[in-house]
């Protein structure tokens, strides 16, 4: 389901299109009216986007696995490690890499922490071994983990027997200072068994010995990050103040120098992906508005930058206090670096801010009762557009809504997540609860669909076109999100990029955490930048359904054979017999091996599953076992890499790894044994005919 680009006007104007006013955020500084106020502002906001320093969970299968891909440490928001701690417990990872010692740690203080595998709690040195392997696609040195009850290490490829023989000698104190200062310690302790020596943390007032947060030996104490005193963590109300005043200061006249050179520039703001009658509509507002400008640029005088200025002073007042006095658990949302990795992430929208009442409907949930969009004023609504029948871009965005509301926690009851159908051939209450439930979304959300007079009125009225080609459906995977006032605030679109499904979530969780009055912190701290695939010409192993694992790739460096997948979820049962045509496959994989063709291997996208237990029961489900091997791909680096645009979806590749052939069966449907074995000869002819 392609989705054109929507993405949003210029970040310095703000335009009304279609009844709307796409705007730049945040909400206080909009309505200021002069240019130079606006990117004085502008300034003041990028030198204090702050990151989120306090990990936390992701709400699926095994949150440390999405978090120690990209980053070295993973730690949940709720485990009761304060930010110095993990402050300093990442930078002795960092340094460690750096002295030729590369370990990345899980602390794991609860149950939650494990997502959906709980059943390792306080089995540290199983969960090492499970992680590790997990994590063997994208890092393969070494792993710790800490659990109140002990440790756990890996190493893939490497004994583990002599790390053990270390750790078995550390003590871990009580709650999440002894959980984090038992991390310092047992990676300082297996670094100098190897005969390297980490430098240690610097000494503060509350910490004289310089030591990480007490002593090896009690594995308790309060710790601060290396080189920063405490004061500057946690300082008391007169010294927040004054440092509030002087960095107010400094910010203001940077921003000053900044805004006159950017004003001097006179740059035309950029208008992005915005659909062509919209476009025609903001190019007329814009040339409007530059020549009403133009009149009065002459007539600015310093009164007029005073008081922008003075705007400046107090937004930049109200977020130092912000981001100076938040509670540790709360770390500030969308740092210089996050932002600056949005920006190259092809397979993550950042995000359009949108203004103005959005357009109001009633239509009816999965369950047939009626359901208004005004019935959740006070709650911060996410609504999704999404085709009932999808088996591409609408599964992606039902997960990413998910794991939005998990990563909210508590809070996530008062954000309301809301579907609207945008298939015209299926509009029956019982195509949205079909769709619900092969989901795991029944009591998740609310599912709406109606006449198709009716959804015509609300995909007009949020500019959503839904178009019917060849049989299939087409339409904007829209995501807008709403205030508790009825009031649009951002749009968003779903990529068809299996591998960035929990960064949207993040994306919509930190959007939504910003609208609710308590600010909650969100349990996640994924980078947003580009998650590498991995492609048929590489080798690697995904793990097998039923355990074990299974192999992928060509194999021998290149120089293996031809292998044939079928990529699936278990929700393709909405759509096709999938079973029964799972069994089918038996029968290519039998005259295959009489053949000489290459072989089946199934893989399932764990990562948009509804649950961990999906694949597990429906391979129950079938009157017999699958003669070839199934394995989950869980961070869909897999199916981004082998170009998988929906499924089921089958892919041959050759001995060297590049792609052969493929079919999507939403489209052409099933082949049968037959035809999927004359499919497999001729690519695989047409594929030596074109070799040297």
């Amino acid at each position: 389901m392609p989705g054109s680009g929507w993405v949003g006007a210029t970040r310095e104007e703000k335009i009304t299109l279609a009844g709307n006013s796409i705007r730049s955020p945040p909400h206080y500084y909009y309505m200021m009216s002069s240019r130079l106020g606006r990117v004085l502002l502008t300034a003041v906001l990028a030198v204090f986007a702050v990151g989120a320093l306090a990990p936390a969970a992701r709400a699926d299968g095994d949150p440390g696995s999405d978090v120690l891909v990209y980053q070295n440490l993973f730690v949940a928001a709720d485990a009761n490690i304060s930010v110095p701690q993990q402050v300093q417990l990442g930078d002795l990872l960092t340094s460690a890499d750096k002295a030729g010692f590369p370990v990345r740690a899980a602390v794991i203080s609860q149950p939650a922490d494990l997502g959906a595998i709980t059943a390792l709690w306080r089995k540290p040195t199983a969960y090492a071994s499970f992680l590790g392997t997990e994590l063997s696609l994208a890092y393969s040195q070494r792993l710790l983990i800490v659990m109140p009850n002990g440790f756990g290490f890996d190493w893939q490829g490497h004994p583990a027997g002599a790390a053990y023989q270390v750790l078995d000698r550390l003590r871990i104190g009580p709650g999440g200072t002894g959980l984090a200062t038992a991390a310092e310690t047992a990676v300082r302790t297996l670094a100098q068994a190897a005969g390297i020596r980490l430098a240690a943390p610097a000494a503060t007032a509350s910490n004289p010995a310089g030591a990480a947060g007490g002593s090896a030996a009690d594995g308790t104490g309060p710790v601060a990050p290396a080189g920063v005193h405490p004061a500057t963590v946690s300082a008391p109300p007169g010294g927040q103040l004054a440092l509030i005043a002087g960095i107010a200061v400094a910010v203001l006249v940077a921003a000053a120098v900044a805004g006159w050179f950017a004003m001097r520039a006179g740059q035309r703001p950029a208008l992005g992906k915005l659909p062509s009658r919209l476009k025609r509509q903001a190019l007329g507002v814009l040339a409007a508005r530059r020549a009403a400008r133009a009149g009065q640029r002459r007539r600015l005088t310093i009164p007029g930058t005073w008081v922008a200025g003075g705007f400046v002073i107090v937004a930049a007042l109200a977020i130092i206090v912000h981001a100076v006095i938040q509670p540790s658990g709360s770390p500030a949302q969308g740092s210089a670096t996050q932002a600056s990795a949005l920006t190259t992430n092809e397979n993550l929208d950042p995000g359009a801010p949108l203004s103005g009442a959005a357009p109001g409907f009633t239509l009816t949930n999965q369950f047939g009762q009626p359901v208004s969009l005004s019935s959740f004023r006070g709650k911060v609504v996410i609504l999704a557009f999404n085709d009932a029948e999808c088996t591409t871009i609408c599964p992606l965005t039902t997960v990413a809504l998910i794991e939005a509301k998990n990563m909210l926690g508590a809070a996530g009851s008062q954000v309301q997540l809301l579907g609207v159908d945008a298939n015209p051939k299926a509009t029956e209450v019982e195509d949205v609860l079909s769709y619900s439930q092969l989901h795991g979304m029944t009591y998740q959300w609310q599912y709406l669909t109606g006449t198709l007079t009716q959804l015509h009125r609300v995909w007009k009225s949020y500019s959503v076109g839904v178009t019917i080609s060849q049989n299939q459906t087409d339409h904007e995977p829209a995501i807008f999100v709403i205030n508790q006032r009825g009031e649009l605030e951002k749009l968003y679109l779903t990529q068809l990029a299996y591998t960035a499904v929990g960064q949207l979530g993040q994306l919509l969780a930190q959007e939504a955490a910003t609208l609710l009055p308590s600010h909650p912190a969100v349990n996640s701290h994924l980078s947003y930048a580009p998650i590498s695939d991995i492609s048929p010409a590489t080798d690697t192993t995904l793990p097998a359904a039923g355990g074990g694992y299974v192999a992928m790739g060509p194999g021998q460096a290149g120089q293996g054979s031809p292998r044939l997948y079928l990529f699936f979820a278990t929700w393709d049962q909405e759509i096709t017999t999938l079973g029964g045509q799972l069994e089918t496959l038996n029968g290519y994989q039998s005259a295959a091996g009489a053949g000489g063709l290459p072989g089946l291997t199934a893989v399932d996208e764990g990562g948009v599953e509804p649950s961990a237990s999906a694949l597990p029961g429906f391979l129950g489900t079938l009157p017999r076992p699958l003669s070839y091997p199934v394995a989950i791909d869980q961070s869909g680096q897999l199916a981004d890499g082998y170009d998988v645009q929906g499924v089921p979806w089958f892919v041959l590749t050759s001995a060297r790894g590049k792609v052969l052939w493929s079919r999507e069966v939403s489209v052409s449907g099933w082949p049968s044994v037959a035809a999927l074995d004359q499919d497999v000869r001729t690519a695989l002819a047409r594929s030596a005919q074109s070799a040297p």
